[in-house]
């Protein structure tokens, strides 16, 4: 009687991991996507902030919202505002699409290259050819570290959620 309850439940493990494998892993929900976009840009709005008051960089939060305000007003208050929502739009959509293309992929370095992808993109829009070297580092380190901190996240939440979801199914 033991064995075939001992067989009962590793074949049902056998079935339901070959239904893992067909159905696929889940998506990360909206929810944790919103709440990675929410600390990136607390704390990646802060960092940037900070960098550019101790002068390591000349954009700061409101250099996020120059598609909306003029290049001379980014450093006012409503500007900062403006740039922390437009960072949490963009930080939402950029956790959504690394959701969308990376998720199913456990390598940590992953969203150091998608960093660096949005590094290539923001220096298209800010003319990167014309930054100096203090800046190219300063930007290349927190854009790598922001993807970092995207793809990681990202990566840990999809992992928790299918370890959760296969163990309930068991």
């Amino acid at each position: 009687m033991e064995i075939s309850k001992t067989g009962r439940k590793h074949k049902q493990a056998r079935v339901s991991h070959t239904e893992e494998e067909k159905q696929g892993s889940k998506r990360v929900s909206t929810s944790k996507i919103l709440e990675v976009a929410f600390w990136g840009t607390i704390i990646w709005g802060l960092v940037r902030l900070m960098a550019h008051f101790l002068n390591m960089t000349p954009y700061g939060v409101g250099a996020f919202a120059r598609p909306f305000i003029n290049i001379e007003d980014e450093n006012k208050f409503a500007s900062v505002c403006l740039g922390g929502i437009v960072l949490f739009v963009e930080t939402a959509v950029a956790s959504f699409v690394f959701s969308l293309l990376f998720s199913r992929i456990r390598a940590w370095w992953l969203g150091l290259v998608y960093g660096a992808g949005m590094l290539v993109i923001a220096g298209f829009f800010f003319h990167i050819g014309n930054w100096e070297i203090a800046t190219l580092s300063t930007e290349g380190a927190w854009y790598l570290t922001f993807g970092l901190f995207i793809g990681m996240t990202i990566i840990l939440e999809q992992s928790d959620e299918n370890h959760t979801w296969n163990e309930s199914t068991r």
